[in-house]
């Protein structure tokens, strides 16, 4: 029998961030008779998912952090890591900042390279710059180009890349039937956070500038003038948490407000809630979101996410007007629907992803 496909899938950090989660629930669902993939990280520190992976007998190897100084660091230790780990038939990248350091390195040694867009925009400042100038030279250094969508594509690649015969939308995936609304876990979890008949939103996603919380905190501040029977769950954490900490003091928001910070049971806090909110910046097709209509809650959106997302036809996508959302979630939202087949058909189950991908990885190394 033929050994598996060796994999090393750089995914920065193990946080319970939406591409991360995405690509180990794909290299859970793939035959581990052909394919085995282990993992690479530069952000040690965050490590929730390192027990998941572990479990499904992957390594996990720490690299150095790109400071912006280190380059010759970063490409030593590359270098270094791929002669003392010559089995590796490919990398596939999803941290796309400074992979034009690594991708040819990788392919110096032999390694087929694919570099994956899960975003659209890089956002703004001077790291940003930094950024799309760094991320410019990837479009000639991987054998392989996916996006999570076109779009996400085109932004990272130009479309000449997306326009040819080596780029591939991979859908982000998830597990349909882990998501499936259950109304016995809807109560038990409303049970446990104390909460009848309140009204609850849910906003999932780290605590940067992209996912744009202080705007929904002031946007739900309003929201409150006019329904006090309501509460707001903010599930994740990140740089920008003392100051979302401070704001929802400033506002009075204490007892509307619970911050979860990362959790592992995000399907069960999605059944408890009555509507899920995305005020992002900038979006790429977001897993959060797919995975909140597979549990059929409505969602609303940006109008900088997306619209690709929006395969069940749950989704709204608003203007970053305060008005224009605190409208919204006055909203009635206690239809609840099943949504499992709307993803199955639309192409968003894990299993069926992780057989692409699967073979996507046989035949580039054949």
């Amino acid at each position: 029998m033929s050994k598996p496909v060796k994999v090393l899938e750089m995914i920065a950090s193990l946080t319970y961030g939406g591409s991360q989660a995405m690509i180990v629930n794909l290299c859970k669902a793939m035959d581990q008779k052909k394919v085995h993939c282990d993992f690479i990280i530069d952000h040690p520190e965050l490590s929730g998912m390192a027990d998941i992976i572990e479990s499904l007998g992957s390594k996990i190897y720490v690299m150095p952090t790109f400071k912006g100084t280190n380059v010759r660091e970063i490409k030593e230790a590359w270098d270094r890591f791929f002669t003392e780990h010559p089995d590796y038939q490919i990398l596939h990248s999803h941290s796309r900042s400074y992979a034009s350091l690594y991708l040819p390195i990788a392919r110096k040694h032999g390694l087929k390279t694919v570099i994956h867009s899960h975003n659209t925009s890089n956002g703004k400042g001077i790291a940003s710059l930094a950024k799309n100038v760094l991320q410019y030279p990837l479009r000639y250094q991987a054998d392989q180009y996916i996006g999570c969508s076109r779009e996400a594509g085109e932004w990272l690649f130009g479309e000449k890349i997306v326009n040819g015969d080596h780029f591939h939308v991979l859908n982000n995936a998830i597990d349909t039937d882990r998501f499936t609304f259950n109304r016995k876990i809807r109560e038990e979890y409303r049970k446990m956070f104390g909460l009848t008949e309140e009204k609850v939103f849910i906003q999932v996603g780290r605590m940067d500038t992209q996912k744009n919380h202080l705007f929904m905190l002031e946007t739900y501040a309003e929201y409150l003038k006019e329904d006090r029977n309501s509460h707001l769950f903010l599930v994740g954490n990140g740089e920008l948490r003392q100051d979302i900490d401070r704001r929802i003091s400033e506002l009075d928001l204490v007892d509307h407000v619970t911050i979860l910070e990362y959790r592992n049971d995000v399907e069960k806090l999605l059944q408890m809630a009555d509507c899920f909110l995305m005020p992002s910046l900038f979006e790429g097709l977001s897993v959060a979101a797919v995975e909140a209509q597979a549990t059929g809650i409505r969602c609303l959106l940006s109008n900088r996410c997306d619209e690709n997302v929006n395969i069940t036809g749950l989704c709204s996508f608003l203007p970053l007007e305060i008005p224009v959302w605190v409208e919204a979630m006055k909203e009635d939202f206690t239809l609840r629907r099943d949504t499992k087949e709307d993803i199955i058909k639309a192409g968003f189950d894990v299993h069926a992803t992780a057989k692409w991908l699967e073979d996507f990885y046989g035949s580039i190394v054949e």
